[in-house]
């Protein structure tokens, strides 16, 4: 982890916890529009929760260019030889709603994304059924 993903977790945390104090003061309202959730907001708790979050996405961004310049210039000069075999493995849930579209590169990790696509559905439900 680098040293800007590490400054970006920090401010993500410090955006949320703005935006609680603002919940909590009245001054951060949320709501759903659709099936896209909001966070709308007057004060200075809301103002600073969302600086904080923006800070985090750019430092995050930020720190993904940082590396592959890093990764590029460090690596220096290299006789050249057969290419490496490499292999990425991966996959993901994307929920639209209420409908899970799941992907993965093989079945097993398809398998593991259909799993975390119902808990995330069950955790979804539970959370609109309490509000």
């Amino acid at each position: 982890m680098s040293k800007y993903h590490l400054l970006s977790l920090i401010c993500f945390i410090l955006g949320i916890a703005f935006f609680t104090i603002g919940f909590l003061y009245g001054d951060v309202k949320t709501g759903v529009f659709v099936v896209f959730p909001f966070l709308s907001g007057s004060g200075i708790y809301a103002f600073l929760g969302f600086i904080f979050i923006f800070i985090a996405i750019l430092l995050f961004m930020f720190g993904f260019a940082s590396s592959a310049v890093s990764e590029d210039f460090s690596s220096g000069y290299e006789e050249p030889g057969p290419p490496k075999k490499t292999s990425v493995k991966g996959g993901g849930v994307v929920l639209i709603g209420p409908i899970p579209i799941v992907f993965g590169s093989n079945w097993k990790i398809a398998m593991v994304m259909m799993i975390v696509a119902i808990i995330l559905i069950i955790v979804a439900f539970f959370a609109f059924r309490i509000l």
